[in-house]
């Protein structure tokens, strides 16, 4: 018996599922349509678990029981056992918490078929799970997802869509939430809490995504789409800031890194070691982490770029060291 399956056979039938998924969220008309979604949207995730460990010869089944048939892993086992394969720019954390939540919603939705609106929370979590699906499936399988894909969707319906951001508001600020969806919201509170304490991009967990129609000629002008910033203590309530105001989303100069970091891997971290990551990485040109004023006089940062700069090595950083002196003495050259 193969204990490790064909991983090509996994990954094809993995992203069925999730392709499956989507067009089932997108059906005009579709009764039962979240619950469905997330059963198929966690299959696909099983299954790609599945086909990383398959690749690197590692066994998808359980310990065979005698007089017992052969049982595959379930998703979370499956991530247990592939968290050490996943690629590093994918930190296995905010992953496993994204996936506990939409489980926790599949395994107790009737909870919540009577609280309007609360499936808009779960589509947040879900169409980050699909963004980093697509991430690990191009990064340790070379498979690019989105081109099987036709993304020409058209988002129009009978009623306005509601703001996971003010839904999550309104059940902690104004309305009294049952019981179930206050637990819930207490549970999403604590796993931004520990992804944060983790020095992890809490855009891996959940991020809000806006669609908007926009004419072309203005689509480098589209505005900025924040992820989520979590202000939670145990047992609190959640609080969840959406805004566009850079001094929100991104409130830190470089010096407020410099000195956060302070040192790193034996690195004393100054603003050159900064300035050399910046360059090296391009994070100026990643809106999640870097906001620049029109006028090119002001630069700002998110609080993400500190968790992203911690998960560097050590060899990470003395390549940049290393570049970045090379790029600033041809600088200089050319100068001359």
């Amino acid at each position: 018996m193969n204990y490790r399956g064909s991983y090509r056979k996994l990954l094809d039938n993995a992203k069925a599922a999730m392709v499956a998924a989507i067009e089932i969220y997108n059906k005009p008309i579709f009764k039962y349509r979240d619950e469905c979604f997330i059963i198929l949207l966690l299959n696909a995730w099983e299954l790609a678990l599945k086909a990383l460990l398959s690749k690197n010869g590692q066994s998808i089944f359980y310990p065979k029981k005698r007089n017992q048939p052969y049982r595959t892993l379930s998703w979370k086992d499956a991530l247990t056992k592939s968290e050490v394969l996943f690629p590093k720019s994918i930190p296995s954390l905010p992953v496993r918490r994204n996936l506990e939540l939409l489980s926790t919603y599949r395994d107790n939705a009737v909870h919540f078929y009577n609280e309007k609106g609360f499936g808009i929370l779960v589509c947040a979590l879900a169409q980050t799970s699909i963004i980093i699906f697509k991430d690990l499936l191009a990064e340790a399988f070379d498979a690019k997802i989105e081109e099987e894909v036709n993304w020409q969707l058209l988002p129009l319906g009978f009623s306005t869509p509601i703001d996971p951001i003010a839904y999550i508001s309104e059940k902690t600020n104004r309305e009294k939430p049952t019981r179930a969806v206050k637990q819930y919201l207490s549970e999403l509170a604590e796993s931004v809490d520990e992804v944060q304490r983790n020095n992890y991009d809490t855009g891996r967990l959940l991020t809000v995504f806006s669609v908007k129609l926009e004419s072309t000629k203005k689509i480098e002008r589209a505005d900025v789409v924040v992820g989520l910033e979590g202000v939670v203590k145990s047992g609190g309530p959640l609080a969840i800031v959406k805004t566009q105001d850079p001094n929100i989303t991104h409130p830190l100069r470089q010096k407020d890194i410099v000195d956060t970091i302070a040192s790193l891997h034996g690195f004393n971290f100054t603003s050159h070691v900064f300035q050399a990551i910046v360059w090296k990485y391009n994070l100026k040109e990643k809106a999640e982490y870097c906001w620049q004023a029109e006028e090119g006089v002001l630069t700002k940062y998110s609080r993400d770029v500190i968790a992203w700069v911690k998960r560097l090595t050590k060899a990470d950083i003395e390549d940049a060291l290393k570049d970045y002196k090379s790029h600033l003495r041809a600088k200089r050259e050319r100068s001359n």
